[in-house]
């Protein structure tokens, strides 16, 4: 059974191996991202490729950064570095 997609997609992100994809994969999706995985065994890659039309969001989505030890304190505790209780 073929998987029918709508809309054009571009060639995003390569791997070497089918995790790192998948997860990529997951999370563009998450994020409203049209994805999905093509395998390229010949080469053995795995290529994520993304709605033409959103490649801008998900190029935005990879280069956010992880937080900081520091923001995830600030979201746990809602105290600012060196901020004592009072």
């Amino acid at each position: 059974m073929e998987i029918t997609r709508d809309g054009e997609y571009e060639e995003f992100q390569t791997f070497s191996d089918r995790g790192s994809a998948e997860s990529l994969c997951s999370l563009l999706e998450f994020e409203g991202v049209p994805s999905y995985v093509e395998s390229r065994a010949h080469e053995m890659q795995f290529v994520v490729c993304v709605l033409k039309q959103l490649a801008h969001r998900a190029r935005w989505i990879v280069a956010q950064l992880p937080p900081t030890d520091e923001e995830l304190d600030f979201l746990a505790t809602g105290k600012l570095p060196g901020q004592q209780d009072k």
